[in-house]
């Protein structure tokens, strides 16, 4: 019991650790905000792509492509939606912080928390996950924007979704999930040079996209829309991934699909939901309230999840 708590404890606990070291050397002023933006900038446009890259190449896309386990959470991302929209048309009085409370609650830091705990529960990044990440980042991209448009006091804005197609093309992590694809399919293999620098890159990007979200957190945030906020946390890292590892289960996924489905669901809520939920007129604060409790209670949500998968055999 107490080996599997210390395995399970040793997953999540790293990952609060490093963004709490990010936290403080911003408020210590080892890092500023030009930091916090560039390395933002260097993770996603360089890093992240690249690992994406080196991780789907390697592999033989029969070995990871599974249209049941695809359709199972592009549809569980969609209800997840619902799922908020319904709690939050229950507990949100004002319906200015209806589209910030349903947009915090199910999108999820898949890309940055979630690679990370993958990582250190099974040493690796799983081969299904970059095939969740060129489904799940652009589906959060388009149900964000859904919702926000759709809970908008503000009807003069139009939805431009030939600029929304054009930002999901040229995502980095789509283009570089692509041409892994490409290079898979081919048989190509890059230089032993070039495997080597793009290594360097992708053992950067974990840290670093860590330190920043740390380094971005404020500490006024917690003290308003605390109820919202805790609420958003129960349903963000307990109820959505509770009931998508059940569901999954009763489908008979693998042990490995049943962690990425719980990682899927269950990790915090992304900081770029401030970003856009700010950007269409909905509740800045709310949001900003919502990734500090989520970021803060997952410390406790994924050691539990964990140290159950554990005691089941799963991990």
């Amino acid at each position: 019991m107490l080996e599997n708590f210390v395995f399970s404890a040793s997953s999540a606990l790293p990952i609060f650790l490093v963004m709490l070291a990010g936290f403080g050397m911003k408020r210590w002023n080892i890092i500023d905000d030009g930091f916090v933006r560039k390395g933002n900038q260097v993770v996603f446009l360089v890093a992240l792509p690249l690992k994406l890259f080196m991780d789907v190449s390697t592999n033989a896309i029969g070995e990871y492509f599974d249209l049941k386990f695809l359709l199972y959470i592009v549809l569980g991302t969609i209800l997840s939606a619902g799922v908020a929209y319904g709690v939050g048309r229950l507990a949100v009085k004002d319906h200015v912080q209806l589209g910030a409370f349903v947009h915090g609650t199910f999108r999820g830091n898949f890309l940055y928390v979630g690679l990370s705990l993958m990582e250190n529960v099974t040493g690796r990044m799983g081969l299904k996950t970059p095939l969740a990440i060129a489904f799940i980042i652009p589906l959060y991209n388009i149900l964000g924007v859904v919702v926000l448009s759709l809970l908008d006091t503000h009807r003069e804005q139009k939805v431009n979704l030939g600029e929304i197609l054009r930002k999901i093309i040229t995502n980095p992590f789509i283009v570089a999930v692509a041409l892994g694809m490409v290079f898979s399919l081919t048989g190509g293999h890059l230089p032993v040079i070039l495997t080597r620098t793009f290594t360097y890159f992708s053992n950067l990007a974990t840290p670093l996209a860590l330190i920043a979200i740390g380094a971005s957190f404020r500490r006024q945030g917690l003290a308003r829309n605390w109820g919202l906020g805790l609420l958003a946390s129960f349903v963000k890292l307990f109820l959505l991934p509770g009931l998508a590892v059940l569901g999954g289960v009763y489908l008979g996924f693998s042990p490995e699909d049943l962690l990425l489905i719980y990682i899927i669901f269950g990790v915090p809520t992304a900081t770029t939901t401030f970003v856009i939920t700010t950007a269409m007129h909905g509740d800045g604060d709310l949001a900003s309230n919502i990734i500090l409790f989520t970021t803060i209670l997952a410390n406790f949500s994924m050691t539990l999840f964990i140290f159950v998968f554990r005691l089941l055999g799963y991990v």
